[in-house]
């Protein structure tokens, strides 16, 4: 028998409409100054507030403790890492910032109980995608968009943003709009899967369209439909790759020569796949580098870049004068916070799997759309953003509070 959890707190009506404004902008004020920093940390502000003041209510409660579970295995391997920090500055700063997540989540999880605070979440959100994408159909006619941003020189479309992060940040959030608008407005919702989908793939990241991919794969196999809707959803990515080549057949033309660099013959089988993945190879390797230098603890959070052209192998590695990110979850993690570092974070994946799995059916049910996007970011065969960078994680940080609250039934399921 399933312990029950004790029912959601309780907040002011004045305090939820705040938290859950400040939620939503953690998406809707990403293309803007300062991103996703402002609402999150005013989101720690309320969850600080309610540490102090309902401390002993708050552990009583099961969706709290679980949260306070999953950012431990986040937080104490970054204190780890200090042991030999590449730069100790720097991994303090990240630990400082992080440790206002904890309280950001708090609060996000007592708001995200309530089943009405859900479904407004996912209403809301779902306008400013809507306008995301009609924010990018402006710009792909106009050559600018709605703010006067304009198309790169390469033809990509990236909406209200300067970069391609708006391609991931729908990614992110889409299941759970499309599951909010299945049932009543059907059509809706496949129409904003798809043209979400044509958005995605004109941004020109091919790692988005996989990501695509493999969201509608994990969502059919869920659902267990029969064969005919396997194709017909299936063929939806088909659709969007065609109907992305014919809208930008110049960026479908570059892409496609980056693929086919895998075929050349006079480069080693490092190189083609090196090249094909958009020199991905190189990031990957030298995080690797990293672990291999400092197993344990790693070479400290925040320090990929600091310490990447100290670890780079190779003398025509591009990052060396230019540094990125690693392109890669686990690859970046493990650098920086060592083999604890990977066990912790392999350890939150056991523990989501195992709390949905003893969930009921129907928490089940409303949890999904927050794993759905879950499970695709940190499917091990990805390439995306790294966890702890400011623009991003608060996304993470709201779709994993999302899923341990809906995990727990309000006070209007029990009345059901």
């Amino acid at each position: 028998m399933l312990a029950h959890s004790n029912p959601p707190l309780a907040m002011p009506r004045t305090l939820i409409n705040a938290c859950l404004l400040f939620a939503v902008m953690i998406i809707v004020w990403s293309p803007f100054s300062g991103g996703a920093r402002l609402p999150t940390l005013l989101l720690a502000m309320v969850g600080g507030g309610l540490l102090l003041v309902k401390f002993s209510a708050l552990r009583e409660q099961r969706a709290v403790r679980r949260w306070t579970m999953v950012f431990l295995l986040l937080w104490l391997p970054m204190w780890l890492s200090l042991l030999h920090a590449f730069d100790v500055k720097a991994t303090c700063v990240a630990i400082a910032w992080f440790s206002l997540m904890y309280l950001a989540g708090l609060a996000l999880v007592l708001l995200l109980q309530q089943t009405l605070a859900r479904q407004l979440l996912a209403r809301w959100l779902a306008w400013v995608i809507a306008l995301w994408i009609l924010d990018s159909a402006i710009q792909y006619l106009c050559g600018v968009d709605m703010l006067g941003m304009p198309r790169t020189p390469e033809g990509r479309i990236t909406g209200m943003f300067s970069d391609l992060h708006q391609g991931i940040l729908m990614l992110a959030v889409l299941p759970l709009i499309f599951y909010h608008w299945q049932s009543n407005y059907g059509w809706l919702a496949w129409a904003m899967l798809l043209g979400a989908g044509v958005v995605v793939v004109l941004s020109g990241a091919r790692g988005y369209l996989y990501i695509y991919m493999l969201m509608l794969l994990l969502g059919l196999w869920r659902r267990q439909p029969g064969w005919k809707v396997w194709l017909a959803v299936l063929a939806i990515p088909l659709l969007v790759a065609m109907l992305s080549s014919l809208l930008n057949p110049q960026l479908a033309k570059t892409k496609l020569q980056a693929t086919q660099a895998m075929t050349v013959s006079e480069q080693t089988t490092f190189d083609r796949f090196n090249h094909a993945l958009t020199y991905r190879l190189n990031l990957w390797e030298t995080g690797l580098r990293m672990w291999q230098a400092e197993p344990l603890t790693g070479i400290g959070s925040n320090n990929y870049k600091r310490a990447y052209a100290q670890y780079a192998s190779r003398a025509d590695d591009r990052f060396v004068a230019n540094r990125t990110h690693s392109h890669n979850i686990y690859v970046e993690w493990l650098a920086e916070t060592g083999l604890i570092g990977g066990l912790g974070l392999v350890a939150i994946v056991v523990l989501c799997v195992r709390w949905f799995r003893q969930a009921d059916m129907l928490s089940q049910h409303q949890a999904w759309p927050y794993a759905l996007p879950l499970m695709v970011i940190y499917f091990p065969i990805n390439t995306t953003q790294p966890m702890l960078v400011p623009w991003w994680f608060p996304v993470l940080l709201l779709l994993v509070c999302a899923l341990i609250a809906s995990l727990e039934r309000s006070q209007d399921d029990r009345a059901t």
